[in-house]
């Protein structure tokens, strides 16, 4: 439930709203990476994928990490718990 919650943020997050909308970067879901399940069942991802030479990932980097900061600290005001979202970059390849 966080991860589309937070999808939902990011896509509608105004840096990033108009790359979404233009097709110049994509937000997906996808299974974990990790092999073990977390406590909820299986880890799920969030992918952002720059389809566009629009943004550096320098640029998208900034922009995601405050957004997800912002959403993770309205999470904490309206429910109990703290999700802990974490950035990471991807090669290419996506490793």
């Amino acid at each position: 439930m966080h991860v589309r919650a937070l999808r939902t943020w990011l896509e509608r997050e105004e840096s990033l709203e108009e790359l979404v909308a233009t097709g110049q970067l994509s937000i997906e879901e996808q299974a974990g990476t990790d092999e073990a399940d977390g406590r909820l069942g299986p880890d799920i991802e969030l992918v952002l994928k720059v389809l566009g030479d629009v943004v550096t990932v320098a640029a998208l980097t900034e922009y995601t990490a405050r957004a997800v900061k912002t959403w993770t600290n309205n999470r904490r005001r309206l429910q109990r718990g703290d999700p802990d979202p974490q950035i990471r970059s991807l090669d290419p390849d996506g490793e």
